[in-house]
């Protein structure tokens, strides 16, 4: 096998040369590598070594402070300064700004809840080939996100997301007057608090599914928002109440169904704002992303039944159909395309692909 003549030379120049496995192992070289340096992370900061070196200290300090043992702590500590994570100056480690502002538990911009979410995802690809041979893995949509997403999700849009979204809709002349706001599916809460702070005669309602009450509360208190509360329900089955003056829907699975948009058209005062941001797809369009494609196919919602491509459910509207719809009750404003609003994506459930946010006015009269 490993040796060859003349006969096997030629053989192989007749037929076209064997591909190396240089591709091959190249691809294990990039999953390897950066899942160690991810597990790298997740350890440092489950560990506090973050949290402890806001301020400088020596191996032997940071070992004595955080209960570790020197060896295998030094390479860690090495390779996180390669990651360009943590700076050492003489024998003194300490955070550099990076980390310094989403790695430290106290920072309000700390993005422990983002790591943790990526694992558990991690977990659920484990069992791969279990899903590929038996079906997907059962959960219900309220427990889905009740468990770490809602804060993962919380985490990514203060780094830029919730700025961005909040300076769009705050921009349009009608929010101005605006003294009602519904917040459909806003789980943490962050932009019914964000838009409520722009506009000081705002009051909020965030609508959720009771299991995202714990998440949505703690946000409210920790943010001193009192013009603003929590009121568990079905957007689909409960009273939405009317007469607000906006109402916005984020990424929400319901997002894109024509029954879900009616409702809205009822509960908004005529010349109210709806403000939608969701990932749409044309007519005929297949995959965005083949790999979250696949993480979506994982698990399956009981009671809401998922399309074969990620953010995609039965029921929902094409681009173009939902276009049509739309423009039968409101009048578009303005529409945003991802780069506009979104971050970075993560290759995770919740990343933006190539979503659009659109703000629109409610017409007096629907035809």
């Amino acid at each position: 096998m490993f040796a060859t003549d003349e006969s096997t030379t030629d053989d192989m120049k007749g037929k076209g040369a064997e591909p190396q496995a240089d591709a091959l192992h190249g691809l294990f070289y990039q999953a390897s590598r950066h899942y160690k340096e991810f597990c790298a992370m997740t350890a440092a900061v489950r560990l506090g070594i973050f949290d402890a070196l806001e301020e400088p200290l020596t191996l032997e300090g940071l070992c004595d402070a955080c209960r570790l043992l020197p060896p295998a702590t030094k390479h860690l500590l090495e390779l996180l300064c390669e990651l360009g994570l943590l700076n050492r100056q003489d024998d003194r480690y300490r955070n550099t700004p990076l980390s310094a502002l989403y790695l430290v538990t106290s920072s309000p911009l700390f993005q422990g809840a983002v790591m943790r979410d990526i694992q558990n995802g991690f977990a659920l690809w484990d069992r791969l080939d279990r899903v590929l041979q038996e079906g997907p893995i059962a959960v219900e949509e309220e427990t889905f996100f009740e468990n770490g997403l809602v804060d993962s999700l919380a985490a990514e849009i203060l780094c830029g997301e919730l700025q961005k979204t909040v300076e769009a809709v705050a921009s349009v002349p009608a929010f101005k007057q605006a003294r009602s706001l519904l917040d459909l599916g806003g789980g943490h809460g962050l932009y019914a608090i964000a838009l409520s702070r722009i506009n000081p005669e705002l009051h909020a309602t965030v609508f959720d599914f009771p299991d995202i009450a714990r998440k949505a509360e703690e946000v409210l208190a920790a943010n001193g928002a009192d013009r603003v509360r929590f009121v568990p329900g079905n957007l689909f089955t409960d009273d939405l109440g009317s007469d607000h003056d906006v109402i916005f829907l984020s990424y929400n699975p319901g997002g894109k169904n024509p029954a879900l948009l009616k409702r809205i058209h009822d509960a908004l005062k005529p010349g109210g704002l709806f403000v939608t941001k969701h990932v749409f797809y044309k007519k005929e369009e297949g995959s965005k992303d083949r790999l979250l494609d696949l993480e979506w196919s994982l698990s399956a919602f009981n009671g809401v039944k998922k399309g074969d491509n990620v953010y995609r459910f039965s029921g929902d509207l094409s681009w173009e159909a939902h276009q049509d719809l739309l423009t039968q009750y409101f009048t578009i404003e303005e529409t945003l395309e991802a780069d506009a609003f979104s971050g970075l994506p993560l290759a995770k459930f919740g990343d933006r692909v190539d979503s659009r946010m659109i703000i629109a006015v409610k017409k007096g009269m629907v035809p």
